[in-house]
């Protein structure tokens, strides 16, 4: 159900449960998904609410509304391997090296009203006394779900390890946009490049197991990061 009381749009917090009753094979591609009547009986919430919240997962390319038919399920699994979005400890571990962050930022910041966790931190792997920075990454989390968790030291503890052994509610799932970028004077700076350079970056939105945004985030990956993708077709 939705909480009404919360600080989360009743749009959004439809969304998020549409979305991973999707992810999580609950509706599989070419289901039908319950009609606006029957949305608006199940949550007791509007009618404009429930478009709105249509409207972001058609965006997604996770449903496609047919007019006259009612809306259906447009999302197919890709298999993929790509590298291992739950944090740089897991990769350090197969690389044999240390995981090694800086944080550049550190504050609680205001948004309508809500208090969050504004966390910017280079993050690299030490070997040999040697760091090689590889990503730039900025994060935003919700102090009302995870109070205090700005009292944490994030150059010596993993954001994701503290979120589960502290909240239990360790991130399942990510939704990503990644686009290439030109290096500006700070990427250039934090990776030292020379010269400008073509980097990529990702922005978009962490999951828990309910479907609830938990954080959302961008990552600049400098050029000694490299992503590996199988695909099966």
């Amino acid at each position: 159900m939705l909480n009404k009381n919360g600080y989360v749009p009743l749009y959004e917090q439809l969304r998020q449960q549409l979305r991973q009753q999707i992810l999580n094979g609950t509706y599989k591609n070419g289901d039908m998904l319950p009609s606006e009547n029957e949305l608006m009986k199940i949550y007791s919430i509007t009618r404009t609410t429930i478009r709105k919240a249509m409207s972001a997962l058609v965006q997604e390319g996770l449903i496609q509304q047919i007019h006259g038919r009612g809306t259906f399920v447009s999302f197919k699994e890709v298999k993929k391997t790509i590298w291992n979005f739950q944090g740089f400890s897991t990769l350090a571990k197969e690389r044999n090296e240390t995981p090694v962050s800086r944080v550049l930022e550190h504050a609680v910041i205001t948004k309508n009203g809500n208090e969050f966790l504004k966390l910017v931190r280079l993050r690299g792997m030490e070997k040999d006394g040697h760091i090689t920075w590889m990503t730039l990454d900025e994060s935003e989390l919700p102090l009302a779900l995870f109070p205090k968790l700005e009292t944490n030291n994030f150059e010596q503890h993993s954001l994701y390890d503290i979120l589960e052994k502290t909240y239990n509610c360790p991130p399942r799932h990510v939704n990503l946009d990644i686009l290439p970028i030109l290096s500006d004077d700070r990427t250039m700076d934090l990776f030292s490049l020379s010269t400008q350079q073509p980097l990529l970056k990702a922005q978009g939105e962490v999951f828990d197991d309910n479907g609830q945004c938990i954080e959302t985030l961008s990552v600049v990956y400098g050029q000694q990061f490299t992503f590996k993708m199988a695909k099966t077709i």
